[in-house]
């Protein structure tokens, strides 16, 4: 059920008295206005509709901000309980940009505060008869891991019709807590680049980030989701550790099956990892791991995968001369030829080589 909620963040500090009549005048006369144009349209106020539409009883402060394309929008505050943010409440990737499915127990355990006290209410925009969260989509994450025994979760909302590139907008002036990590990055970037056709270069002139920058996400964002899940705070992995994860995609790269083996043999690994043990730690051992299984793949990959063909046949046991081929990369090699037979092998290679430079 929503609650009213009343005092000013001001207190009692000098002005602040004059400084909330002239919020309150700036608020009304936007709050009228709206409600206006709401009783025209459909003869009901904001706060009837929100309750007809949520469920929600009452209705908080409202805020009026200007968006990214000059018009305006008004947010009421309003208060969810755990069913009806699970029920009514989503949020677009396209839009808000954090990815929901990386949002571990682990990596939320800086908003346990939020137990307490919800010191800023998320916001979000009303669109199809739910709530798309444009901000707050981690204190969303942890309030709904708490399974009701946090009883409300507080949200500015608007009604307003908001365009896409003006919710995008304001979800990145709004967003303030843990930047995005590189995969999301990444992740956004292909978003556009698919949606638009767009080059790396005019990604990055979008985001505002170097062309590096964007080649770098775009590495992350490859990365398999089964292999990012291993780590329980996605937020702990530096350029250095994606780099590793490219390389085990590589190794992989047409063969999900031994890349799904390949991560439960790393998660069994550290699956007796130690209490005390920091995230970073635990980051840090899973990449050692990893690193580990990683070259005994690669040394079996090399043997399975190697192409051998016989040049020649000796009968004297042990001589061989034989042709081994992996992927672009080829050698010969031969065995106990004699040395009369090494030179002249030596001498036709390097003629060979001489008359195609």
């Amino acid at each position: 059920m929503a609650k009213k909620r009343g005092g000013s963040p001001l207190g009692n500090a000098p002005g602040s008295i004059e400084a909330q009549q002239s919020a309150a005048r700036t608020n009304l006369e936007s709050l009228t206005k709206q409600l206006s144009a709401e009783i025209e349209k459909a003869g009901e106020q904001v706060g009837s509709y929100l309750q007809k539409q949520f469920g929600i009883e009452a209705v908080g402060q409202n805020v009026v901000w200007q968006l990214a394309s000059g018009q305006t929008a008004t947010f009421n505050e309003v208060t969810l309980s755990h069913k009806q943010v699970r029920d009514n409440t989503l949020v677009t990737f396209d839009v808000n940009g954090r990815d929901q499915s990386m949002l571990t127990a682990e990596s939320l355990e800086d908003l346990n505060s939020l137990e307490f006290q919800q010191f800023y209410p998320a916001v979000g925009r009303e669109v199809d008869g739910k709530i798309d969260v444009l901000d707050g989509s981690r204190r969303r994450a942890w309030f709904l891991l708490q399974q009701g025994r946090v009883k409300t979760f507080r949200i500015l909302v608007t009604q307003d019709d908001i365009s896409i590139t003006d919710a995008k907008a304001l979800a990145k002036q709004l967003q303030t807590a843990k930047e995005h990590n590189q995969r999301e990055i990444g992740l956004q970037c292909k978003t556009i680049m698919e949606s638009g056709e767009c080059t790396q270069e005019e990604v990055a002139q979008i985001l505002g980030i170097s062309r590096q920058a964007v080649g770098r996400a775009l590495k992350a964002a490859s990365i398999d989701a089964k292999l990012i899940a291993l780590f329980p705070v996605v937020n702990e992995l530096s350029h250095t550790d994606y780099a590793v994860l490219a390389k085990v995609m590589n190794v992989f790269a047409n063969d999900s099956k031994k890349l799904s083996s390949f991560i439960q043999k790393v998660a069994g690994k550290v699956v007796n990892a130690q209490p005390e043990q920091s995230q970073e730690e635990l980051k840090d051992s899973l990449i050692a791991s990893i690193k580990s299984e990683l070259k005994i793949a690669e040394a079996k990959q090399e043997k399975d995968t190697a192409a051998v063909t016989p040049l020649a046949q000796f009968d004297s046991k042990g001589m061989f001369a034989r042709k081994k081929v992996k992927g672009r990369n080829f050698s010969y090699e031969f065995g106990r030829l004699s040395k009369e037979l090494q030179a002249e092998l030596d001498k036709a290679i390097a003629d060979v080589l001489k008359n195609h430079q």
